[in-house]
C-alpha cells in the first residue's frame, strides 16, 4: 500500500496555495527525486487553444524552481496530437504553449515537443501487452533522466475519464503510439485533399503510397500503419480509422501507461490536479463547467494508486448545481456522465499488468 498526499485549496495569510504546493511536493519526494545536472521531464498538458480549463502554468513553475534547487535541469514536454488542432506539430505547440503561459518567460524552464516536429521522434519501449510489445513514447521523454508528470483531472469521452494513467498511456505516445491506440487498421485516405505535396510518400517507411493522377494513393497490402503519413499529411488528406473503442482502446492505453511506468520505476513523481474538473478533456477547443467543486493537489510515486484516490474523492463530492452531473447522486460521476464507458475497468486490466491502487491518504495541512 503506497502513500497518496493531499492537499486541499484552503489558505491563508502566512500559508499560501504556493506554500502548500511546495510542502506537498517535497512529502511525495520530489527534494529526492532529482539529483544535480540530471535531465527531467515535467509532463504536461498546456490545453487547446479555446479551451481553459488545463492546469495553470503556475504550478510546473513551481515544481521548476524545487527541481531547480536540487540542481537538476527541467524542461516542460508533451507529445502532438494525432488529430488536426493547436497542437497538431511542433510549431503550432509551441505557440500553444506560449499563449497558456508554458514557456521559460513564464514557468522558468523551456517547453519542448516530446516527439518532435511532426510527432515522428519516438522510441520503443518493451511492454508485455495483450495488444502492444513496444510502446512508441515520445523521444525526449525516453531520453529523460526523471520524470514528473502533472495531470488534469476531469472527464474523457473515451476512457471516461482521465488522470495520471491516461496522461502517461495517450498523453505519451508519440503520433504513431496514439494511432495504435486509436485504431485497429491502417490510415483512411481522402483523395479529395490530397494536393500532391508527395510529404506522405516520402515519410512511408515501407514505401506503400504511390502517386497517381497527382494524388496520393495507399497499397494497404504494404502498408504497416505506423501513422507516419497522417502526421507528414498539412491538408487532412491522410485520415484516422476511428475504429478502436471500448475495453480495447482502454487495454491499449493502459499497456502504454505500463512501459512507461516500468521505465521510469522509482525515477517518478506524478500530481493529479482535481480542479475545474470538466466532463470533457482538455483536447476540446472548449470546456464545460466543473461537475464538482475544487478537489485540491493530489500525488504520489504510484500512479495507479493515485489515479483511484483522486477518483474516490471525486465521487464523495456533491455535485455542482447547473452542471453536466447536476442530477447525478452517487457512485461514479464519469460513468453516469458516460454510462457506455466503465471507467473502472482501467484499474481492472492495470492490475492485471502488475500495477497496484491500493493507498492510504496522507492529508498535507
Amino acid at each position: 500500500m503506497d502513500n497518496v498526499f493531499w492537499m486541499n485549496l484552503h489558505a491563508g495569510a502566512g500559508c499560501s496555495l504556493e506554500d502548500k504546493f511546495g510542502r506537498l511536493l517535497k512529502r511525495a519526494g520530489l527534494d529526492a527525486l532529482a539529483g544535480r545536472g540530471e535531465l527531467v521531464a515535467i509532463k504536461v498538458h498546456v490545453g487547446e487553444s479555446g479551451n481553459l480549463a488545463y492546469v495553470n502554468h503556475n504550478y510546473a513553475r513551481m515544481v521548476v524552481r524545487e527541481l531547480k534547487a536540487c540542481g537538476a535541469k527541467p524542461f516542460l514536454t508533451d507529445t502532438n496530437t494525432l488529430y488536426s488542432g493547436s497542437r497538431h506539430n511542433a510549431v503550432d505547440h509551441n505557440e500553444t504553449a506560449v499563449m497558456h503561459g508554458y514557456f521559460s518567460g513564464t514557468a522558468g524552464a523551456p517547453f519542448i515537443v516530446a516527439d518532435g516536429l511532426r510527432g515522428l521522434d519516438c522510441e520503443e519501449l518493451p511492454v508485455n501487452g495483450q495488444h502492444v510489445k513496444k510502446a512508441r513514447i515520445g523521444g525526449a521523454l525516453c531520453q529523460a533522466d526523471k520524470l514528473v508528470m502533472l495531470s488534469h483531472f476531469k472527464g474523457h469521452c473515451e476512457m471516461g475519464f482521465g488522470g495520471t494513467i491516461k496522461n502517461m498511456g495517450m498523453g505519451c505516445a508519440a503520433v504513431p503510439g496514439k494511432l495504435e491506440l486509436h485504431s485497429g487498421s491502417n490510415p483512411l485516405q481522402k483523395p479529395e485533399k490530397c494536393v500532391g505535396c508527395q510529404q506522405c510518400a516520402r515519410r512511408c517507411p515501407v514505401h506503400a503510397i504511390a502517386m497517381k493522377d497527382k494524388k496520393a494513393v495507399i497499397n494497404y497490402t504494404t502498408c504497416i500503419g505506423c501513422g507516419q503519413c497522417i502526421a507528414a499529411c498539412n491538408y487532412g488528406a491522410m485520415g484516422i480509422q476511428w475504429d478502436s473503442h471500448g475495453e480495447a482502446l482502454i487495454e491499449k492505453v493502459a499497456e502504454y501507461a505500463a512501459a512507461l511506468h516500468e521505465r521510469f520505476a522509482g525515477k517518478a513523481l506524478y500530481v493529479n490536479f482535481a480542479l475545474s474538473i470538466s466532463p470533457d478533456c482538455d483536447c476540446w477547443d472548449y470546456n464545460d463547467a466543473p461537475v464538482v467543486q475544487d478537489i485540491g493537489i493530489v500525488a504520489s510515486a504510484n500512479p495507479l494508486a493515485l489515479d483511484r484516490a483522486t477518483l474516490d474523492m471525486i465521487n464523495k463530492a456533491p455535485k455542482l448545481a447547473g452542471s453536466a452531473a447536476a442530477e447525478v447522486k452517487s457512485g461514479n460521476v464519469f460513468d453516469a456522465l458516460r454510462p457506455e464507458i466503465k471507467s473502472g475497468y482501467m484499474f481492472d486490466y492495470c492490475r492485471k499488468l502488475g500495477m497496484e491502487d491500493k493507498y492510504e491518504l496522507v492529508e498535507i495541512k
